[in-house]
């Protein structure tokens, strides 16, 4: 009878241990979706102002318009918070795999002191998208 017990235990543990690596893991995968031309996307980005993080990472949606512009739609709470952003940068030592792009917010034409922070993977079309509006000299 005492055997039988002690396996439950094992059991109700090997279950916990199981459930929290599956949180662990989704806690810690980046959410990415691209379209097929990288001009619509889904990452996680941070919320900046005066070098000081506003927010956490959040799961953000980014669309590159065509004059080069960020419509960004980030989720807070139940309700959804759409800006307007304009791509100032890239980081020149990004974490592993990832590529980090730094736009500024632009509200009215007038650019105001805040930042967002994309994170993007490497392997992503979305590279070549942010790459070329960067890269684009009429902007």
């Amino acid at each position: 009878m005492s055997q039988a017990v002690g396996m439950e235990y094992v059991w109700i543990t090997l279950g916990v241990a199981v459930l929290a690596g599956m949180w662990w893991v989704g806690y810690k995968m980046e959410p990415h979706y691209a379209s097929r031309d990288g001009h619509r996307f889904m990452c996680n980005a941070q919320e900046l102002a005066d070098g000081q993080p506003l927010t956490r990472h959040k799961e953000t949606r980014v669309v590159v318009l065509a004059d080069g512009a960020l419509h960004v739609t980030q989720k807070s709470a139940m309700r959804r918070k759409s800006s307007m952003w304009t791509l100032i940068g890239k980081a020149p030592d990004p974490p592993k795999r990832l590529e980090v792009y730094v736009a500024q917010q632009s509200l009215d034409g007038q650019h105001i002191p805040r930042q967002l922070f994309i994170r993007v993977p490497k392997t992503s079309r979305v590279v070549a998208v942010m790459d070329g509006v960067l890269a684009d000299d009429d902007l």
